[in-house]
């Protein structure tokens, strides 16, 4: 009896499932060893973004409040886990929510600059604002690393991506599950 009690509903393990594929996705290598993202907590911040505005934007054109809901679960499975993050990285208590809430920002950033020029699958134009948001700037004499952020190879992956999570059914998203794009096949 008390078993039922405290047992998890699998559709309340679906947000989790699908913020993990989020940051699986996230964490190729390719992104930092070939598309330029520098492995700090900034890059990989951005490239979870990058993903999680894909899933996003997905599930807003489902347009059922089903799809919202889980749209909504798993954003705030993000911002928990960016709550978590900032604490273990050792930000004080009192610094959290301004953090919290500038990346929050961020994101939203991301979903206004990005949306237009990938529904309009507009390849020059997506390249533009990423470079614009995730490019680091390069001084006159500055060596970069070998972090050249490649723009172009990028719009391409975002392009493919939203195509292939496009082509996910509702039910197969329903049981926790997403597709992506290799980013690998873009550079």
């Amino acid at each position: 009896m008390f078993a039922r009690l405290f047992k998890r509903s699998a559709a309340s393990d679906v947000p989790q499932q699908l913020y993990g594929s989020v940051v699986a996705q996230s964490r190729q290598p390719e992104f930092f060893t070939d598309y330029g993202f520098k492995d700090t907590v900034t890059g990989r911040y951005d490239v979870v973004a990058l993903h999680l505005f894909l899933f996003s934007r997905r599930m807003v054109r489902e347009d059922t409040p089903v799809a919202q809901s889980l749209n909504q679960e798993v954003f705030d499975t993000f911002t928990d886990e960016m709550d978590r993050a900032l604490r273990e990285l050792g930000v004080g208590d009192t610094s959290v929510p301004k953090r919290k809430k500038r990346m929050v920002h961020s994101f939203y950033a991301i979903v206004e600059e990005f949306a237009a020029p990938l529904d309009a699958k507009d390849m020059r134009a997506l390249a533009k604002v990423m470079e614009a948001r995730f490019a680091e700037p390069v001084e006159d004499g500055d060596h970069t690393n070998g972090h050249v952020f490649k723009s172009k190879e990028l719009s391409s992956y975002v392009i493919a991506t939203a195509d292939v999570l496009d082509k996910v059914s509702s039910d197969t998203i329903l049981k926790g599950e997403l597709a992506w794009a290799f980013p690998n096949d873009y550079i």
